[in-house]
């Protein structure tokens, strides 16, 4: 995913984002709830948009880390200004990449969380290797991601199995997946764990 296939850049990124800081709180804060991270954990926030996860994570991790990329410009000044007094503390740090080139090394967190934007990871199978590269051992991933914008794509039930078998080999454990009313429409939960003796795929 690039900001040349977002379209989330400028104007129309600002836009965009306004939109989804009102629509999508909700996900954001299931998303959250459901990581259910520690209070001192690290975490990563993928496709973070205008920030009002961040947000939440800056709430529930008064003693953690936080950190997130997204590959539009826009949404991260826009993330950057909703959490500016947390982002001027040193307690997130947010930068513009994307999920395909994560720069954090190996097993630096504890979570990794993305609302809306699995559906935009592409080539899924080098995201979803990054994302393991980053969880420590035990670590969870919570994606949360609208069905429309899933079967836009595919059937539901082809990304079910096309995910669970990628994160197979990616190495996680415990797959989980369900779907669940939100204020813009049903979503779809998966949930994925890092098993506790590390990654059997890393070299």
């Amino acid at each position: 995913m690039d900001t040349a296939t977002t379209g989330f850049e400028g104007v129309p990124g600002r836009l965009a984002g306004a939109v989804m800081a009102r629509l999508n709180r909700d996900m954001e804060v299931a998303a959250v709830d459901e990581l259910a991270p520690a209070p001192g954990a690290s975490v990563l926030a993928v496709g973070f948009g205008p920030g009002v996860g961040i947000a939440e994570l800056v709430a529930c991790l008064p003693h953690g880390q936080i950190a997130g990329v997204d590959p539009s410009a826009t949404m991260v000044s826009a993330a950057r200004q909703r959490n500016r007094a947390a982002f001027d503390a040193g307690r997130v740090r947010l930068v513009e990449a994307g999920v395909a080139s994560i720069p954090w090394p190996d097993a630096a967190f504890s979570g990794v969380v993305a609302v809306n934007s699995m559906q935009l990871w592409e080539p899924l199978d080098v995201a979803l290797r990054e994302i393991a590269r980053v969880l420590a051992p035990g670590g969870r991933l919570v994606t949360l991601t609208h069905r429309w914008a899933i079967e836009k794509r595919v059937p539901l039930d082809q990304w079910i199995d096309t995910t669970g078998a990628l994160l197979r080999r990616c190495g996680l454990v415990e797959i989980t997946h369900r779907t669940a009313p939100f204020r813009s429409g049903e979503g779809f939960v998966l949930g994925a764990r890092m098993p506790l003796d590390g990654n059997p795929m890393a070299p």
